[in-house]
């Protein structure tokens, strides 16, 4: 019996350090994504963007 919480225990450890990971992956991606690339005009890449979207 002792075995078997210590077994769902680990479980959940193992669930819980996925799960911080993955929010800590997330809050990377999107602090990243409002850093600017340098050498990158933003206004011309809005404007590449706009001229693309006429298919």
């Amino acid at each position: 019996m002792a075995t078997s919480s210590i077994g769902n225990n680990d479980k959940f450890g193992d669930l819980r350090r996925r799960l911080v990971f993955l929010l800590l992956a997330l809050v990377v991606y999107r602090v990243g994504a409002h850093i600017p690339v340098p050498g990158i005009d933003p206004n011309q890449l809005q404007q590449l963007f706009k001229g693309q979207q006429g298919g």
